[in-house]
Order: structure tokens, then sequence, then C-alpha cells
């Protein structure tokens, strides 16, 4: 039963995601028409470029009909460039998948490592708190403004755009220097607060008993740490972690339009200035089942780890 009702709610948040989405679109200023030439156009030129697209439909009807082909599996073309949004997605999702995914391994290691070594200093500790605090107020944007301002312009040490030189597509050290940067950003965004919740998590698991039991047995605090404590707390890490997957996916978006990186997030933000809406959902249904996916994913390691604790 608890499952059922766990499933409606994934389908009611879908169809309201994806109506909310349509509907700022369909409401907001700009169009598609614009995409299409580089000249001025006039008011007849612009309705007619619209009603050949079908744009000048009501909204519930072009939902409908967007909704109707996607659950068909097919997301249509672009109202840009005419290509089959699916070819679209397939050329840029591995761009992003390796900018989230080698920041996310960065993020969780680095995480791990100044956690547990803030068991042991003091002094870390502080530091850890107070970057938290100084980074969660910085918003990605600036900080990735900061790192092209400094490593790219002051000091031009590594580049500012693209995930590859001209002519150096195939060349493995030179997509890893393109990549630097954007990392870079990520990481420093996000490492702040996921270290100091996993500061914070690890301290409290200092507070259990079998701690004191440990202890008791004359167990060295080396293996205390290492073997329970870690332990313990690696069930609300990963919890916590995958509850703040929503915004490392649109920090991967926002990072990729600022470095004009290629991936799905500099596609995205192209397609909504021109009101692309198969593009646009598209790329937000793909990221909502990859966030139910990895919750699913983090559900079952939690449940796993720790059979006995209830993660909602």
């Amino acid at each position: 039963m608890k499952i059922l009702q766990r499933l409606c709610w994934v389908c009611f948040s879908f169809f309201l995601m994806t109506f909310f989405c349509f509907s700022l679109m369909y409401f907001s200023k700009g169009s598609v028409a614009f995409a299409q030439s580089n000249q001025a156009l006039s008011k007849s030129l612009r309705v007619q470029i619209e009603r050949n697209l079908k744009l000048d439909e009501p909204l519930w009807i072009q939902y409908c009909m967007w909704l109707k082909n996607m659950l068909q599996g097919d997301f249509s073309t672009s109202l840009v460039t005419g290509e089959k949004v699916s070819l679209l997605l397939i050329e840029k999702l591995p761009l992003s998948l390796i900018l989230g995914g080698s920041a996310f391994l960065i993020i969780v290691l680095l995480s791990l490592i100044l956690g547990i070594l803030s068991l042991y200093s003091k002094s870390l500790d502080f530091l850890i708190s107070l970057l938290g605090i100084g980074f969660l107020s910085l918003p990605v944007f600036s900080l990735a403004l900061l790192l092209i301002l400094f490593l790219s312009a002051y000091y031009p040490l590594l580049p500012s755009s693209g995930s590859s030189d001209i002519g150096m597509e195939g060349d493995f050290f030179n997509h890893l220097k393109h990549l630097i940067l954007p990392v870079s950003a990520l990481v420093f965004s996000h490492l702040g607060v996921f270290a100091s919740f996993v500061r914070s998590t690890l301290f409290d698991a200092l507070k259990q008993d079998f701690v004191l039991l440990g202890l008791a047995r004359g167990l060295s605090i080396q293996r205390i740490y290492l073997h329970w404590v870690l332990k313990y707390s690696l069930s609300p890490i990963i919890a916590y972690f995958s509850a703040s997957m929503v915004s490392f996916v649109v920090g991967i978006y926002v990072v990729e339009g600022v470095f004009s990186y290629g991936g799905i997030g500099d596609l995205l933000i192209k397609s909504l200035i021109f009101k692309d809406y198969p593009v646009v959902l598209a790329i937000l249904v793909l990221s909502f089942l990859g966030v139910l996916l990895i919750n699913f994913i983090s559900y079952c390691l939690c449940f796993s780890l720790d059979p006995r604790r209830k993660f909602e």
C-alpha cells in the first residue's frame, strides 16, 4: 500500500512539474521565431511562423499534444534546429554525466575525509564549519565567474569555455583540462555544506552507547571510529546526499551555462531563451527520472546498511 501511495505521488509530481514548466514557457515573453532569423521580424511573419509550428493553439491543447507524444516515447523535434530531441540528448548527455559524476565523486570523497579528520582536530573542525557557511552564501554562478576571472582572465592557466579545443575533441588530456574549472566550481559550492553535514553526523554518532561499549571492551579509537561510528553514520549521509541531488543537478546546469560546456545544461539555457519547449521538457523529464533513480538506489543502500532505521 505504501509503495502504491509513493508511486501515485511520483506520477502526480511528474504531471504537475511538466505542466507548470510548460505554462511558464507558454506565458513568458519571446518566441522561437526569433531563432529562425538574425534580422528583425515583422509581427505578421512571427505570427505565421508560430502558426506553422502550431504554437498558436491554447495551452492545454499544446500540453496534451506533447504529453501524448512523450508517453509514446517520442520527444518530438527541436523547434529551433529541427533535429530530433532524442538525438540531441544522446549527443549532449555524456558531457553532463562526466562533469556531474566527476564533481560528485570528488565531493563525496573529500566530505568523508574531512569529516573523519575533524574528529581528530578541533582547528580543522572549525575550518570546515567556517567554509560551510562561507560557500553556502556564495551562489555557484558567482563562484564560477570568479574562477574564470582569476584562472582564465588574469592568469590564463585554464580554458574558460567549451569541453575541448577546436580540433582536439579526441584528446583526453584536453578534455581533462577543460573540466578543471567547471568541476572546481561545483566542488567548492557544495563541499562546505556536505562536509559540515558529515561532521555533524559523525559527532552525533559519537554520542551513541556503542562508543562507550567499545571503549569498555578495550577497542582502539581508530577501530571504533572507522568500523562503528562510520558505519552508523553512512546511512544518513547517503540519504542527505541523495536528497541534495536536485540542487546539485541545478548547479550542473548553471555551471554548464557559465562555461558554455556543451552539455544538456547549456542546451537547456539556450532552449529556454527561444521557448524551445520540446527540448526543455525532455531535459526536465530526464532530470526528474534521474533524480528518482538516484533516490531509489540510495534508499536501497540505506536499508541494506541499517534495516532498523526508517528513511522516508
